[in-house]
């Protein structure tokens, strides 16, 4: 009897075995069957258009189911796309609150910051950006958004206590704002001094607002050896900018040969409108209103301008008192063509103006908004 009871012990145990794992299989397949459920009820709210209740539905299975977080975060930014901040706040903040690998806690972190950026929680927003400063990874991102943050609110001082994390990264971008940010903050203060405005266009020399700064106190102040080098340094910098600069640096002092090389410059080899214009006034200021002509022919006809075939007109109504009348009104007509034109445009987002902006009021970048180009361009 013993004997069969020994032979018996083995088969009770496989037995035992067999039916424990089916039991462990059949809740897990129970779990799982109750998840698909929750999950298809939450999908069918939103499909209906109950997304309070789809979100409430969703959230529960994150106790339960965390290996699909890459949906909640995508369900999140579409909410938040669509201008839902709170309902994509409380997605977020729940999965905020779960344990997760760093690097997957710290874009949930960031995606929630954005979530309070745009539902104007700002100082909720700044809070959790900074820890995030300190990631190499999040750490441009975190400081692009914490800058969004600043020029929302204004507190250009706030900026400076990220310096040493800007000059960190490669970023141009990055840089250009900062020093942006502490001109701001200088005049806010106002203790802007060519001293400190040095000292910003030493630390960021990406940006050219500095130098043109510097260049208008300079003027102020009738430094025009300063004035002058730094207008000329953004001439080299960014040609584009000419048509502002130009003006300014013509009351700086120039020998006549300097002016002209600068201007010819300008003219032929960066085919700049501006320069090219005021390169003809200075050949009829010397006597040579036929080279005048024919300089602005030439240009015409190799790069059509309108803003050129108007000098035209006034080099040619200089020459003649009988064609003076009619010119003039078609003068008039062109002028009144140009009024209506942009003068500027932002090359990042395409937003077009006449007026000139440091920082775009569409996407919010600095120093994107330029002088245009093209037939109506300067």
């Amino acid at each position: 009897m013993l004997e069969l009871l020994f032979l018996l012990l083995p088969v009770a145990a496989a037995y035992g075995w067999f039916m424990g794992r089916n039991s462990t299989k059949h809740k897990e397949l129970k779990g799982r069957a109750s998840i698909t459920r929750n999950l298809s009820s939450g999908l069918n709210f939103l499909l209906t258009d109950q997304e309070d209740k789809a979100i409430e539905q969703l959230l529960e299975l994150l106790d339960i189911e965390a290996a699909t977080i890459e949906t909640y975060l995508a369900l999140a930014t579409l909410f938040r796309r669509k201008g839902d901040w709170d309902k994509a706040i409380r997605i977020h903040e729940k999965l905020h609150h779960l344990k997760l690998p760093k690097p997957q806690a710290q874009q949930i972190q960031f995606e929630l910051a954005k979530d309070y950026y745009s539902a104007g929680l700002y100082d909720r927003a700044e809070n959790l950006l900074v820890s995030l400063v300190k990631s190499t990874k999040l750490a441009e991102p975190a400081l692009k958004q914490l800058f969004s943050i600043f020029i929302s609110t204004q507190e250009w001082h706030k900026a400076e206590l990220y310096s040493q994390a800007v000059m960190a990264t490669r970023s141009n971008a990055l840089h250009i704002a900062m020093a942006n940010m502490l001109i701001e903050a200088d005049k806010v203060k106002k203790i802007a001094t060519s001293a400190s405005i040095i000292s910003i266009a030493d630390h960021y020399p990406q940006a050219i607002r500095p130098k043109y700064e510097l260049g208008l106190l300079a003027l102020a102040n009738n430094d025009l050896t300063t004035a002058k080098a730094a207008l000329l340094h953004i001439v080299q910098l960014k040609p584009q900018w000419s048509a502002e600069l130009l003006p300014l640096l013509l009351q700086c002092q120039f020998e006549k040969d300097e002016w002209y090389q600068l201007l010819s410059g300008l003219a032929n080899k960066k085919r700049n409108i501006t320069a090219i214009a005021m390169l003809s006034d200075w050949l009829v200021e010397q006597g040579s209103t036929f080279a005048a002509e024919q300089l602005l022919l030439d240009q015409v006809q190799q790069q059509p301008s309108i803003r050129l075939f108007q000098k035209l007109l006034q080099v040619r109504q200089q020459q003649s008192a009988l064609a003076a009348e009619s010119l003039s009104s078609i003068e008039g007509l062109v002028q009144a063509y140009l009024d209506k034109k942009v003068l500027f445009s932002c090359r990042n987002c395409g937003f077009k103006t006449r007026n000139q902006y440091w920082i775009c009021p569409s996407c919010q970048q600095w120093e994107t908004v330029e002088p245009i180009s093209g037939i109506d361009g300067r």
